[in-house]
């Protein structure tokens, strides 16, 4: 077994950031006010990122 990625959920205002930490280094964030579209655009980009 092997850790993937690590993933902070933050609220800072009233935006939900979320900070993605890939194995190989490279992180990315999402925001949005809205929880819901944050989570679907970040597990929309995570399974694009590992199917490759």
């Amino acid at each position: 077994m092997a850790v993937v990625c690590n993933i902070d959920v933050i609220k800072e205002g009233k935006d939900f950031v979320i900070r993605v930490r890939f194995s190989n280094g490279s992180i990315r964030e999402y925001r949005n006010p809205i929880l819901e579209d944050v989570l679907t655009e970040m597990i929309n980009d995570v399974q694009e990122e590992l199917s490759e």
